[in-house]
């Protein structure tokens, strides 16, 4: 049977629900791969058997076959047929005047939504190995075996010989929709919003990624392509009240190497008063390429003794939000949706773990490289322990 285990029960139960009988599903080798009797799963239905290797239309188990044949139960029994291939048969546990009425119709019911499930579930393979493909070449090693990637990229519609720029984007304030169902409803609003924008574009192409979205496009200018970020920055604003952050590569060649750039300059977006921000605009930044990943988590060990990654976000997360502000309590209160005192008092005890106070400007820059190095290791908090 084409169909997951798990598909095949969802349909058992949506169309006993309908008919009010207890209804079993079994796969082309007479096997039970669903039912509303959960103990007859797994059981071999000599019925169904016998409908498949004789090719009969139907099989009724009456009274008598009931007690003769192991396994089996009254009912009527039918196969299912998907374009022109036998997937397998459904069998309407019951008397005879209780099933035969409504039997073709159930047979239909289960062809109709088999075949859907079919659909569905090659749509998820091919999307998986698109995103595969996708990993591969965006996040993995580049171009580096061209000829490799470039024919697999062919075999599912993609050209990788075309030049494109790398853009890096997700919602604002991330860390406040991450956490909870409804927030991930929300990413996912938005996320379709911005597909829908970014398929105006010929050969646009869109990987999600914890929840960001990597937009690769036709190579343009620098300066078109943050036109096109403005726009798609206000109908975001305009349909979810909500900022829309945007990192922007520097025109590498390899597409690696462009996202490596779009994400640094998306990083630098989240504790910058601009929500598009260029990877040529990008100073202080550009340093972290060169400092090695145990020398930043070392920093951030020392700098915040005895602290969990989940403090250490916090505490990157209500820095960003007073670098955004350029130092203004009001502006960053507000933009964390907490009381001045409320951040007065967090700034304190940050100052009392880290013994730096940002407010000072001799401190504010170790701070703010603070910030950089935990963005750039967040995922991997076994470095950060």
């Amino acid at each position: 049977m084409r169909i997951s285990k798990s598909s095949a029960q969802q349909i058992v139960e949506e169309i006993g629900k309908l008919v009010r009988q207890n209804i079993n599903l079994m796969d082309e080798t007479g096997c039970i791969v669903a039912s509303n009797d959960p103990e007859r799963i797994g059981n071999f239905h000599e019925g169904a058997y016998q409908i498949i290797t004789r090719h009969l239309k139907e099989l009724y188990i009456t009274p008598e076959l009931e007690r003769a044949i192991p396994m089996v139960r009254r009912g009527i029994n039918l196969p299912i047929e998907v374009d022109g291939q036998v997937e397998g048969v459904i069998g309407i546990t019951g008397a005879y005047d209780e099933v035969i009425s409504y039997g073709q119709i159930v047979k239909k019911m289960a062809e109709i939504l088999i075949r859907e499930r079919i659909i569905l579930d090659a749509q998820r393979y091919d999307l998986r190995v698109r995103s595969r493909f996708l990993e591969d070449w965006i996040l993995g090693e580049g171009l580096s075996s061209a000829q490799a990637l470039s024919e697999r990229g062919f075999a599912i519609g993609i050209d990788i010989r075309i030049p494109r720029r790398c853009l890096v984007l997700s919602v604002g304030h991330l860390e406040r929709y991450t956490g909870t169902l409804e927030g991930q409803q929300f990413i996912e609003r938005l996320e379709m919003a911005v597909s829908e924008f970014v398929a105006r574009f010929q050969s646009s192409i869109i990987l999600r990624n914890a929840a960001r979205q990597i937009v690769l496009l036709p190579r343009r200018s620098t300066e078109e392509l943050t036109e096109i970020c403005r726009e798609l920055t206000a109908s975001i604003r305009a349909q979810f009240d909500t900022p829309l952050l945007v990192g922007i590569d520097g025109a590498a060649e390899d597409i690696h190497a462009a996202y490596l750039q779009a994400n640094r300059a998306w990083r630098a977006a989240s504790h910058s008063k601009e929500t598009i921000v260029s990877y040529e605009t990008l100073s202080t930044e550009l340093l972290l390429d060169h400092i090695p990943r145990k020398v930043k988590a070392e920093y951030l060990r020392k700098l915040y003794p005895g602290c969990s990654a989940a403090q250490l976000r916090e505490f990157t997360v209500l820095l960003e939000a007073y670098f955004a502000a350029e130092g203004s309590l009001n502006a960053a209160a507000d933009a964390m949706f907490i009381h001045k005192n409320t951040l007065q008092y967090r700034l304190k005890r940050l100052a009392e773990i880290s013994g730096l106070d940002v407010r000072k400007p001799s401190n504010a820059p170790a701070l703010y490289m603070a910030v950089l190095f935990f963005r750039d290791l967040e995922n991997e908090e076994e470095l950060l322990l």
